[in-house]
């Protein structure tokens, strides 16, 4: 079947019709249809994939990967790490990696082995750590507390990262001085 012409009929309501069982299915007049259901009026659709973190033959814990299908809030087809061990939980840097190497602030000079990077001079930043070594507070506090790392995880991830509305567009009574504080 081939579409011959499409005329505008202007505005219309459009509803979204679920059937049971089926995928899809031809109304009274011809037109087929298909069912949306959940993935349409749902705000946040994450599919959760996991692989288990063993040492030998002994299941230490899981890692997962958070696939981001649909958001309102995060960039759709984001994948987002995270580690589960069975003595410590959720490991707290997990995942940062990657996106540290994203960003230019780690980098893998060789197999296995990655160091800090000097945003302003682009070195690197001795010494050079195994993978495991850089799930440690000393490795990440440099590099959480860098305003341009924030700025890029912001823009990689956030949907809408930016205001809508500049301060100097809103009338001066509606205007933010400070964060939480408004003037009058």
């Amino acid at each position: 079947m081939k579409v011959a012409s499409v005329k505008p009929i202007g505005k219309r309501p459009v509803y979204d019709l679920s059937v049971e069982e089926v995928e899809h299915y031809v109304l009274e007049n011809g037109v087929v249809t298909h069912n949306t259901g959940i993935m349409y009026s749902s705000d946040n659709v994450w599919i959760i994939g996991r692989q288990q973190d063993k040492d030998g033959t002994d299941l230490k814990g899981y890692h997962f990967i958070i696939n981001v299908e649909k958001s309102r809030f995060v960039k759709e087809k984001s994948k987002i790490p995270i580690s589960v061990s069975w003595d410590g939980g959720i490991e707290r840097f997990s995942g940062l990696l990657d996106i540290a190497l994203l960003s230019g602030h780690v980098t893998k000079p060789s197999q296995g082995w990655y160091c800090r990077v000097d945003t302003e001079t682009g070195e690197e930043i001795q010494p050079k750590v195994r993978a495991k070594d850089t799930l440690k507070k000393e490795f990440w506090d440099p590099i959480l507390s860098d305003t341009g790392f924030q700025e890029f995880v912001k823009t990689h991830y956030m949907v809408g990262h930016r205001s809508m509305i500049d301060q100097d567009d809103l009338p001066e009574e509606l205007r933010n001085d400070d964060v939480g504080e408004t003037t009058a």
